[in-house]
């Protein structure tokens, strides 16, 4: 008996990269896999067979698995995955919100399409597929064992110059997380979020990426199914989290603290922007942090000098 035996899942994006390493892993430890993906290019274009071979890679090692062609970007089709695993399998267990799209750009090069694109298949994508899962598991009332795994990223934890949508899309995913951990938890639902540092042909249509995550002999800890271990764990009954983060690179892994006030002040009668720059004058512009990023755990500061440096005129 497999850590899943028995279970039902969801994998969007599940034709390539993570997500063809999570199906495969899902089904090794028993799960029923509905394998989403729309087989598209890398420019967005096109329906291809992903999903397919996917599937008939499970189906070939013993394990059970349909294809679904769907765009999660569609709010109608983000309901007929969700329904294609109840009437295949009759019911719905997991829930893994990979499906993404990249389209790297400055504040400066961004355009409204790929802006749109963007935030549609993450972040809409992500929240439309729950929300169909979420009404499911509301008509069957609460039951132990569910789950949803949420795909954000560095760059949305650690936003980075020429993030753009992106970025914003997965701090957006990073803030479902939390929000819907919160919203079903009274439904058995466990809602946590993955931010891996993996190579694949996404993340690598990124500049100066193929440099942050060399192809070294031996261990390659930027191999994506270094990353698939994190999903079954968080998807299984092992896992005792809701609403984190969870950074992952090769043989590390690192659990995220949420947003948390780092400062107070206060002034009787309330303020003034004279009385807000006093009050600020000894506090560092910078926070301390602890940044999880292709390469392990480093210590830094946000804002990075670099940035505040050129806000004073400063060029390196």
């Amino acid at each position: 008996m497999g850590l899943l035996s028995g279970k039902v899942a969801i994998v969007t994006g599940g034709g390539r990269g993570l997500g063809r390493c999570h199906a495969l892993a899902l089904a090794a430890a028993g799960a029923r896999l509905v394998v989403n993906d729309l087989g598209g290019s890398l420019d967005g274009g096109g329906v291809g067979d992903a999903a397919d071979e996917v599937a008939d890679e499970i189906r070939d090692l013993g394990g059970q698995a349909v294809a679904n062609r769907a765009s999660v970007a569609d709010w109608d089709g983000a309901a007929t995955i969700v329904q294609q695993a109840v009437q295949t399998f009759g019911g719905l267990d997991i829930v893994v919100n990979n499906a993404g799209i990249n389209r790297p750009a400055s504040v400066f090069s961004m355009n409204e399409a790929d802006f749109d694109l963007e935030i549609a298949v993450h972040l809409k994508g992500t929240a439309a597929v729950s929300h169909f899962a979420a009404l499911h598991w509301a008509d069957r009332g609460a039951e132990a064992g569910r789950a949803i795994v949420n795909t954000t990223s560095p760059v949305g934890v650690h936003p980075m110059p020429d993030g753009g949508a992106y970025g914003a899309a997965k701090a957006g995913i990073a803030a479902l997380t939390q929000v819907h951990a919160q919203e079903l938890a009274a439904l058995g639902v466990r809602v946590n979020a993955i931010a891996p540092c993996a190579r694949t042909r996404m993340v690598m249509a990124s500049p100066s990426v193929d440099a942050l995550m060399p192809r070294n002999a031996g261990f390659d800890r930027h191999a994506p199914e270094h990353v698939s271990a994190l999903v079954v764990y968080l998807a299984s009954s092992l896992c005792r989290f809701t609403g984190r983060v969870f950074g992952t690179e090769g043989p590390d892994v690192a659990l995220y603290q949420p947003w948390s006030a780092e400062t107070l002040v206060t002034r009787d009668g309330g303020w003034t922007a004279e009385a807000l720059a006093a009050a600020f004058a000894d506090t560092s512009p910078q926070s301390a942090i602890q940044a999880f990023y292709p390469g392990g755990r480093i210590a830094a500061v946000f804002p990075p000098n670099r940035t505040l440096k050129a806000l004073a005129g400063i060029v390196e």
